[in-house]
């Protein structure tokens, strides 16, 4: 009787994702993050040839980070850290060679936040607006006054504090 070895059925792209949702589970991962794992690796998923092929899947991770728009940093970084994880712990699992996103230097963005900077005109507007008799009025137009001080105006305000003031005899 001859005994034959059987290579163990390479794992597929869906199977090592349950893996690894079946051990953040077991790691009682906080239930927002699994959602968001979930989420984000099953978006990809469908997006994907389900391979861990490296090839097939470093176009994959391109092609899906690629077509995330660019409205904002937390819509690409949501996604990216999901992914990341993902990947890095198929990479400690020796389930893929490397990881694309390392591979390609793709990295999380910058969010600067979605401040804009308002006209002078429509500034002080809304500073005319303020009904200045009344708590709440003068509340809000002491804040503003306070928070739209600019490099300048503390530079003109530090010199005159550090100018002696004459004395009165």
């Amino acid at each position: 009787m001859r005994m034959v070895k059987m290579k163990p059925k390479p794992m597929d792209l869906e199977t090592a994702m349950q893996k690894f949702l079946l051990v953040k589970e077991s790691q009682h991962t906080g239930e927002e993050t699994m959602k968001d794992y979930r989420n984000y690796l099953a978006r990809f998923l469908a997006d994907s040839h389900s391979s861990l092929d490296y090839p097939l899947l470093e176009s994959d991770v391109l092609t899906f980070f690629a077509a995330i728009p660019d409205t904002s940093p937390a819509r690409y970084n949501k996604p990216f850290q999901n992914i990341n994880a993902f990947l890095n712990w198929a990479l400690e699992q020796e389930l893929i060679e490397k990881n694309p996103i390392k591979v390609h230097k793709l990295h999380k963005r910058r969010d600067d936040g979605n401040i804009k900077p308002l006209p002078v005109d429509k500034l002080q507007a809304f500073l005319a607006s303020l009904d200045k008799s009344t708590y709440t009025g003068l509340r809000d137009y002491v804040i503003c006054m306070q928070c739209s001080s600019t490099k300048e105006s503390r530079r003109r305000s530090a010199w005159r504090n550090s100018t002696p003031l004459p004395s009165i005899r």
